[in-house]
C-alpha cells in the first residue's frame, strides 16, 4: 500500500505530466489490491501479480525514455518484490 501513495506523492513533487498522472492511476489501483491483499481471497493475488508486472516494465520504461527518478527505482524495486509473492500464494492456494 505504500507504493500506491508513493505513487501519487508524485504529482505534488512532479506536476500533472502525463507520465505522472499514469503512475498516479496505477497508484489508486495498487492502494486498493494492497488493502484487498489484507482479506483472504484469490482474486486479489491475480491482480497483485499482473497489474505490478505491467507497471514494472512500464516504470523501467519510463525511468529510461522520460524521466529518470528515484520513486521509480522504489516501485520498480516494490514490484520485484510483489509480483513473485503473489505469484507464490496463488500456487500455495490452489484451489
Amino acid at each position: 500500500m505504500i507504493s500506491g501513495v508513493t505513487h501519487v506523492i508524485q504529482l505534488q513533487v512532479y506536476g500533472a505530466r502525463f507520465h505522472v498522472v499514469g503512475a498516479v492511476l496505477f497508484g489508486l489501483a495498487y492502494f486498493a489490491i494492497g488493502a484487498r491483499l489484507l482479506r483472504p481471497g484469490r482474486s486479489p493475488l491475480w491482480w497483485g501479480a499482473i497489474l505490478p508486472s505491467i507497471g514494472g516494465v512500464l516504470g523501467v520504461i519510463r525511468f529510461l525514455e522520460l524521466h529518470a527518478n528515484p520513486f521509480t527505482v522504489f516501485h520498480v524495486f516494490i514490484d520485484l518484490i510483489v509480483v513473485p509473492l503473489c505469484i507464490q500464494q496463488l500456487r500455495q492456494s490452489r484451489p
